[in-house]
């Protein structure tokens, strides 16, 4: 678990990452939009969208780890483009935490710390 001082770190450069979590969540609406074509895939533009997810990811896992010291951040993969939710683990010494951050809705997040 994280203790309060670290967390509200964490709070912090997520709200200063608002823009980047808007941006995950217009990635996951394009996704929804994806039309199949005739071999029932959707070809290049799902890889397009995950690219873009992985690169929007990556920018706020390195922007919390300038914020939080000590801490090792881990991006853990997506369940896919169509679930709304960033995983993290960030590890210190021994101590293990997970976080998840719902961005469904614009301009708000909802962090869940699940240990």
């Amino acid at each position: 678990m994280l203790i309060e001082e670290d967390y509200e770190k964490l709070k912090m450069s997520f709200i200063d990452s608002q823009r980047l979590f808007n941006k995950l969540n217009n990635v996951s609406n394009q996704a929804d939009e994806l039309e199949y074509d005739e071999s029932g895939l959707y070809g290049e533009e799902e890889d397009t969208l995950k690219r873009h997810w992985l690169k929007l990811s990556v920018k706020i896992v390195d922007s919390l780890d300038e914020v939080l010291d000590g801490y090792k951040v881990e991006l853990k993969s997506m369940v896919s483009l169509h679930h709304r939710e960033l995983n993290l683990v960030l590890i210190k010494d021994d101590n293990v935490s997970e976080i998840k951050v719902n961005y469904s809705e614009n301009d708000a997040i909802s962090i869940m710390q699940v240990s």
